[in-house]
């Protein structure tokens, strides 16, 4: 594994007088100016639009393809009273445009009802869903899903239901026959930001709803973009609509949450949300309902007002159980590599009895663990792959060479789903093959950037603020890294319930390792440390370990 710093240091950068002319105009540290810059963010222009997002740069909803002929049958639904259904997605993102489109709605004193899927019934719309609408449904809005629905159209029509999609994800096949598709990523897109996430697009079909009505943007829209913010973040580039959707939603989320929103604030002693809070916090806990719960009560409590610290307290004990259940799976996992020497594949293939709905994270945690591609199968032939980041290999990619030992598939480079006939044949037959595969690619020991070099003693409270200034942080623009030795620590703790996580004590900050202590091991106070590390997510005044080393 290799640690190297993205460009050369801002002391010796010829742009230096820039950075730091641009330091003083936006009263940043110049450090951070050559951040900006490193993203793209190379006028001043760009700067302001970046530091000050502007809600009236967004595009006009109007843009998006079939958006004109949606919000007319929506207002005609609406004003018909006609029973509108909503069909969305059990992850965070489908969980939190479900609620938004459904709050809009119901604003508008429409006749609604939702579903989302539980895990076991699979990702989308299908048949049996449609099958399964209440007879009275005349409309029919999908969340976060439905481009690939084509069996639950033919179905819809069927029973004279009229279908509006709305999604995000890759069209790989035809259009869906449908009454309006709404997709920034439509081959004959007109949207100019195709990046949307499912919560941006139910978001953009508010906006046209209000502006076709006449509405005021009020408090529901607030909610509206508040919602669209905890969808975005967990998964989507930073650039774009997307921060300006962000960086007003963090402030509500800041300032006056949704009451959810505040009572896990209260419950879990959140002082200051930023993107690291809603990516590492409040995510897991919305996703943890649709991985081994119902996603259904995560949007129940999203739209109560009234909520009590007992009816919270149970969707965070849910995410505490899928911690156990994936501390525990891994631990298994672990095992049956290690006796099955997996570990020396070119591709890290591991089954057994694990839980469909943890199977992605197992993947995550081995490829930390080996630093090699892998691919999980649950018990009931259900497999989810990771590949390693910093690397060129695509699992997605040699997942699909072996497609004749698969049922379905699909995903990107960096991680895949597939199905698979449970049988240990089989997939000794598909990890055989895919090992073939797998050497078509290089796989390389992954090169890890950093941004500069910052002694602990410089993240200063100031320092903080500024880098708290370039929020929201995301894929395309992620919180920087930052690389130093530690010579002097005072003494260490490890903690958890498998003492897996590390804190160290330097000077008078606490610098804090989730999962690491491992690495830690050989340490001797004769040792050096070279750590890398960022702000923590939660606590502000804490260091966040990204990855450490120990030379002798």
């Amino acid at each position: 594994m290799h640690w190297k710093p993205i460009d050369i240091p801002y002391e010796s950068h010829p742009k230096r007088g820039y950075f730091y002319y641009c330091s003083r105009m936006f009263d940043l540290d110049p450090r951070l100016i050559h951040y900006l810059w490193l993203n793209g963010y190379k006028k001043e222009e760009q700067m302001i639009n970046f530091l000050v997002p502007n809600i009236d740069k967004m595009y006009s909803p109007f843009l998006l393809n079939d958006m004109n002929l949606a919000v007319q049958r929506i207002i005609k639904a609406l004003y018909q009273k006609e029973h509108i259904f909503i069909f969305g997605d059990y992850d965070t993102d489908g969980i939190t445009s479900t609620t938004l489109l459904y709050k809009i709605l119901v604003h508008l004193n429409g006749k609604v009802s939702f579903r989302l899927p539980l895990r076991k019934e699979g990702y989308g719309l299908t048949a049996n869903a449609v099958f399964e609408l209440p007879t009275d449904v005349s409309l029919l809005i999908t969340e976060d899903n439905g481009s690939s629905a084509h069996e639950a159209m033919k179905v819809a029509k069927q029973r004279g239901v009229e279908v509006i999609v709305t999604d995000h994800h890759e069209v790989l096949g035809p259009h869906p026959s449908c009454y309006a598709f709404i997709n920034p990523r439509r081959v004959d897109n007109t949207y100019p930001f195709p990046s949307l996430s499912g919560a941006g697009v139910a978001l953009k079909v508010s906006q046209a709803l209000y502006e076709r009505i006449g509405r005021r943007t009020d408090a529901v829209m607030s909610e509206a973009i508040e919602l669209a913010t905890l969808g975005t973040i967990a998964d989507l580039m930073m650039v774009d609509e997307n921060r300006i959707i962000c960086s007003l939603g963090l402030r509500k989320l800041e300032n006056h949450p949704i009451p959810l929103i505040k009572h896990l604030k209260d419950l879990l002693h959140i002082s200051k949300v930023d993107s690291s809070t809603v990516g590492f916090t409040f995510g897991p806990i919305f996703n943890a309902c649709g991985r081994i719960s119902d996603p259904n009560i995560a949007v129940k409590l999203l739209l109560m007002k009234n909520l009590t610290k007992e009816m919270v307290n149970k969707v965070i004990y849910l995410n505490e159980k899928r911690k156990e259940m994936t501390q525990l799976s891994f631990k298994i996992a672990l095992d049956t590599i290690e006796e099955n020497q997996l570990h020396k594949d070119q591709v890290i293939v591991v089954n057994g009895s694990f839980h469909h709905g943890i199977i992605g994270i197992l993947a995550g945690k081995i490829v930390e663990t080996f630093r090699k591609p892998t691919i999980v199968i649950s018990k009931d032939g259900v497999g989810s792959a990771r590949s390693v980041n910093g690397t060129d290999f695509s699992i997605v990619s040699a997942i699909k060479e072996c497609g004749d030992h698969l049922l379905k598939f699909g995903g990107h480079q960096a991680a895949a789903g597939f199905s698979i006939t449970p049988d240990s044949n089989k997939i000794g037959e598909f990890r055989k093959v895919i090992q073939e595969i797998a050497k078509k690619q290089e796989i390389r020991d992954p090169l890890i950037t950093y941004c500069f070099e910052l002694s602990i003693n410089d993240v200063t409270d100031t320092f903080l603020n500024d880098l708290y200034s370039l929020e929201p942080f995301g894929i395309n623009f992620p919180k920087p890294i930052f690389f130093t030795s530690l010579n002097d620590i005072t003494h260490y703790e490890t903690f958890g319930r498998k003492q897996n996580h590390l804190k160290l004590f330097h000077s008078k900050k606490e610098i804090i390792g989730f999962d690491i202590a491992n690495n830690f091991a050989q340490w001797k106070k004769s040792s050096k440390l070279e750590v890398l590390y960022t702000s923590h997510c939660m606590k502000r005044k804490n260091i966040l370990l990204k990855n450490l080393r120990i030379k002798e």
